[in-house]
């Protein structure tokens, strides 16, 4: 799984553990899977994010946070 960093517009920033990042017409959401199904680690209106990272480890074990880019919303609304 990776880590994902991520600064919300009122300054605060948190990190999560998820497999998949993902987002619709309002939300951001950062998922994992368990017995065959997404369930949500974070989720956040678009509004509220500023910015997202995910962590890669170096050769030499030390990590680097890089931004990632908001996916492309998804069409619809997945139900749980």
């Amino acid at each position: 799984m990776a880590y994902f960093r991520v600064q919300l517009r009122n300054g605060s920033s948190h990190t999560f553990q998820a497999v998949n990042m993902r987002a619709d017409a309002h939300s951001l959401y950062l998922e994992e899977r368990a017995a065959g199904a997404w369930r949500p680690v974070f989720t956040s209106p678009l509004t509220e994010v500023e910015r997202v990272q995910r962590r890669f480890t170096e050769n030499d074990g030390t990590w680097t946070w890089l931004n990632e880019q908001l996916p492309a919303p998804i069409g619809g609304v997945r139900a749980w």
